[in-house]
């Protein structure tokens, strides 16, 4: 998941959360070790659920947050009690919001001696925290997760070294350049994906910022002039502006086309070329591309070979 994904499952837990009273949280006690710290947020309210780049940031009342990254695909799930007759098992709706294609809507029967960690297929239950109202939020995967004191949140070394957020409402367009100015010694591909330089570009949506950009991601950044590097990042909002608008609307935004990642050897839709998809980075990250319409661009020599050629006998040999 990148930014726009991230933000939009934080915009619908702070909705369906915010200033909610949780009255129990619960872990598996053979499978985390911070059993103690998680379950000390019980009785707390939700004080705010927000995003920065691709970290999930928790706000409690009692000043505790937690801070979640998705090292691999998780999946945060929410049930609404429908009802409950006393006696026998409860009926819970199960909802998935975020990490994996959501659950289906019809109700399913929770007897009262399984725990709902047990319930999601294929992940690894982590936590379930059980509101006062009755409903549930369950995380299953395999995420970093942070507990820390809210105050010193942002000095924690994994966020004081994040950059802005793209998507973030005091977003500056020319802190942003000014920061992809200073990573001259890297291409372009290497430079969008360093989490210094902008929190939450992915490498799905650096392929898609370039083609939209028109820059081939082995383009080196001194060959980048000043327009080009604002082109550039007015793309990069608008493309995941636009990815957000969809992960939080899927039924009323469109979904944002892939026109280049993950689609080697099938042709653009532009020029009918074929994507091609190159290794790039100390990481070896892949980059899907098109030839044609991000054609790469002539690194500046330091000198002229016609102007300064090397002598072909050794000067110092010469003179002696």
């Amino acid at each position: 998941m990148d930014g726009p994904q991230i933000k939009a499952l934080a915009h619908r837990l702070n909705q369906l959360l915010f200033n909610q009273l949780v009255g129990r949280i619960d872990v598996p006690a053979d499978r985390w070790q911070a059993n103690v710290l998680l379950k000390h947020c019980a009785g707390q309210h939700v004080r705010r659920v927000y995003s920065h780049g691709r970290w999930l940031l928790w706000n409690f009342s009692h000043g505790i947050s937690w801070a979640c990254y998705p090292l691999r695909r998780w999946r945060w799930s929410i049930d609404f009690p429908e009802s409950d007759s006393g006696s026998g098992p409860s009926l819970l709706r199960s909802v998935g919001i975020g990490g994996a294609p959501p659950a289906s809507l019809s109700a399913m029967v929770v007897p009262p001696s399984v725990s709902p960690l047990l319930l999601i297929p294929g992940r690894r239950p982590l936590l379930r925290m059980t509101l006062t109202d009755g409903r549930r939020i369950c995380l299953s995967g395999r995420p970093l997760f942070l507990i820390m004191l809210t105050e010193g949140l942002w000095r924690h070394p994994e966020l004081s070294s994040l950059g802005p957020d793209l998507l973030a409402d005091q977003f500056s367009k020319t802190q942003w350049v000014y920061r992809l100015r200073h990573e001259s010694g890297k291409t372009v591909s290497q430079a969008l994906l360093e989490q210094n330089v902008a929190a939450g570009i992915g490498n799905q949506s650096k392929c898609e910022i370039l083609f939209a950009a028109g820059i081939s991601p082995s383009t080196h950044m001194t060959t980048l002039t000043r327009e080009d590097l604002d082109h550039l990042a007015d793309v990069a909002v608008e493309l995941l502006m636009a990815q957000f608008r969809s992960a939080l609307s899927p039924i009323s935004a469109p979904p944002v086309p892939r026109r280049v990642f993950d689609r080697a050897g099938e042709p653009c839709d532009i020029c009918s070329t074929p994507i091609a998809v190159d290794r790039s980075g100390c990481d070896n990250r892949w980059s899907w591309y098109c030839p044609n319409c991000q054609p790469a661009r002539e690194e500046p020599m330091l000198f002229n070979p016609e102007e300064t050629r090397l002598a072909e006998t050794d000067p110092v040999r010469q003179k002696s």
